[in-house]
């Protein structure tokens, strides 16, 4: 018959808590089964023995501190392991944790959230105040996206001296220089000075008949298509010496050297058309339906 051996269950338990010793080795110092150590374990819920030699750190967080070793401005490098994907990685006993998030609990003083990664430049950094989680990067979008917006409000800076001397050479105004740039026109005039730039030529006012036509292009047949504004969508129509004038009304004077009576109207087939040659009045139209008759009309 098998040796029967009486050991106390504390001994048993107490040689398990050192955490250095294997289920085998005390089994062979008690003189019971390595089944029977190995229950006893699971039953106090104690952790798996350490097998070779005892381990160079105390926690993860010492793991941590004996290899992230300083690099200058506050960044730390990493000379422990790595996981497959070039993560830094502290083990202590069974346990793996990203070394970032002991960087970043050792210096925040709580528990990453999400994603840690460092913000600093350096990938491998894992200095915990080079760090953030997910609260910090949201936090810090908010900001930046509030910062955004802000700038967007504010008015343009003032234009530099290069852009004020640039536009003096153009011949511009003083004026027209301070309204382009935001800047005051007396600093332009104190510019222009400095620079001994001759004073703006005062540009001459454009014609009707020029102003008409900058809106202008031509198109096949001698017609002639109105880019300028609309009104209500459908009606060409310019802007001359603070009025609103019809752009159809304005080529039936170039045409016919007197105002028009009534509408103007495109008497061509090309929709649209603004040609001086090509528009009639309620006049023209009269005169043509008594010559040629209602098929005229």
């Amino acid at each position: 018959m098998p040796r029967t051996v009486s050991v106390p269950r504390e001994e048993i338990v107490a040689l398990l808590r050192q955490g250095n010793l294997s289920e085998s080795e005390i089994a062979r110092r008690t003189g019971i089964s390595r089944p029977t150590v190995h229950n006893i374990r699971k039953e106090y819920g104690l952790p798996a023995p350490l097998l070779g030699s005892r381990s160079r750190y105390t926690s993860l967080e010492d793991a941590y501190r004996q290899h992230a070793v300083p690099a200058g401005d506050g960044h730390m490098k990493w000379t422990g392991v790595v996981s497959h994907q070039g993560a830094p990685m502290a083990r202590f006993r069974h346990r793996t944790e990203s070394a970032f998030q002991i960087g970043f609990r050792l210096h925040h003083g709580r528990e990453s959230e999400g994603r840690v990664a460092p913000v600093c430049g350096m990938p491998d950094c894992v200095a915990g105040a080079h760090c953030e989680d997910r609260v910090m990067r949201r936090a810090r979008q908010r900001q930046e996206q509030q910062a955004r917006a802000a700038q967007a409000k504010k008015p343009q800076p003032n234009g530099t001296r290069n852009e004020v001397v640039e536009l003096l050479q153009q011949g511009l105004s003083n004026s027209e220089i301070g309204r382009r740039l935001r800047t005051n026109r007396r600093r332009v005039a104190q510019i222009r000075a400095e620079y001994d730039l001759p004073r703006s030529v005062p540009r001459p006012a454009l014609t009707l008949e020029q102003k008409w036509a900058t809106f202008t292009r031509p198109a096949p047949g001698g017609h002639v298509e109105w880019t300028g504004a609309l009104h209500e969508g459908r009606t060409p129509t310019l802007r001359y010496r603070g009025r609103n004038l019809s752009a159809r009304r304005a080529a039936f004077g170039m045409a016919h050297s007197r105002e028009p009576v009534g509408r103007v109207l495109p008497g061509c087939d090309h929709p649209g058309c603004v040609a001086p040659q090509h528009v009639e009045d309620q006049l023209l139209r009269t005169q043509y339906t008594a010559i040629f008759g209602a098929q005229a009309a």
